[in-house]
């Protein structure tokens, strides 16, 4: 079982970031690098300008915004309390914005298997392309003769992945037109045991990947039933425990594959739960 907690800010730090703008980030919880399932749940605050091409993943993400309006396309937002999930191979963008937010992105390996590079390969792949170019509003430029075959202008997580791959990437087929917006606001509570609700946003794709909200009221408590893939939970609000770890709003979980989870209510608690997708079981350290 993994804890974060977003409170603690020892481990947050303003970056650039390679896609535009700043972001003062804390990665709450991470999967084993190398393996398809690999993953990262970080909690962000961006209070600059971000401009970004239209470009794809090889992976999946979801954002769920807390505070302010996140752009992701024009005339696309995800309001507080509004969630959107970016299956790998849909495209999407161009991303302009200049206000304050602050939300959740998990982003996660998706059914294709291509899995999800780690921060440390991330951050070792970024300083090898800095030795020969620049970042810049989301696209990587070269600025030394790059080889025959490797392109001088990029879409920058793409040049990273290729950087820590030494391979070129390929993309899964689109299997959704469009990233899908889901609007919890206006979904009923459906009781599934005293003290206990919950909401279904959907369930997509082949290995089980599934999002859903949990309401639990005080003195009550609920335990998350095993299944293959690992499952995320992220609190919007209150204070509980999970296994007898403490959680309180903004505090971030990930139960293990195959194993239960008891979340026990101290005041009325709301959470995010996000089910990946169901790879063998992973083995190693955080990544």
């Amino acid at each position: 079982m993994q804890i974060g907690h977003a409170d603690a800010y020892e481990g947050a730090v303003t970056t650039p970031e390679f896609r535009g703008g700043g972001k003062l980030f804390r990665t709450l919880l991470s999967g084993v690098e190398g393996h398809p399932s690999n993953f990262r749940l970080v909690y962000v605050r961006v209070d600059g300008p971000i401009a970004t091409p239209r470009h794809r993943h090889n992976f999946d993400q979801l954002r769920f915004a807390i505070e302010g309006d996140i752009n992701y396309g024009p005339g696309q937002w995800i309001k507080p309390g509004e969630l959107a999930y970016f299956p790998e191979g849909t495209p999407y963008g161009p991303e302009v914005a200049n206000n304050a937010r602050l939300g959740i992105t998990l982003q996660f390996g998706g059914d294709s298997g291509e899995g999800f590079i780690s921060e440390r390969q991330m951050n070792e792949g970024t300083a090898l392309l800095q030795q020969h170019g620049a970042f810049e509003n989301g696209i990587y430029h070269r600025t030394d003769n790059p080889p025959e075959g490797v392109r001088r202008n990029q879409d920058a997580f793409e040049a990273i992945w290729e950087a820590v791959n030494g391979r070129r990437i390929a993309y899964p087929p689109k299997r959704w037109d469009a990233p899908i917006l889901m609007q919890p606001q206006d979904q009923p509570w459906i009781d599934i045991e005293p003290g206990v609700s919950a909401k279904s946003l959907g369930t997509f794709g082949a290995r089980g990947t599934a999002f859903a909200l949990l309401r639990i009221y005080p003195g009550h408590n609920h335990t998350l039933t095993a299944r293959d893939g690992q499952r995320i939970g992220f609190v919007l609000s209150g204070a509980g425990s999970v296994d007898g770890h403490a959680l309180r709003t903004h505090s971030a979980f990930a139960s293990d594959s195959h194993g239960t989870a008891t979340i026990t209510a101290n005041s009325s608690l709301h959470l995010l739960l996000s089910d990946m997708p169901a790879f063998p079981v992973a083995h190693g350290t955080a990544a």
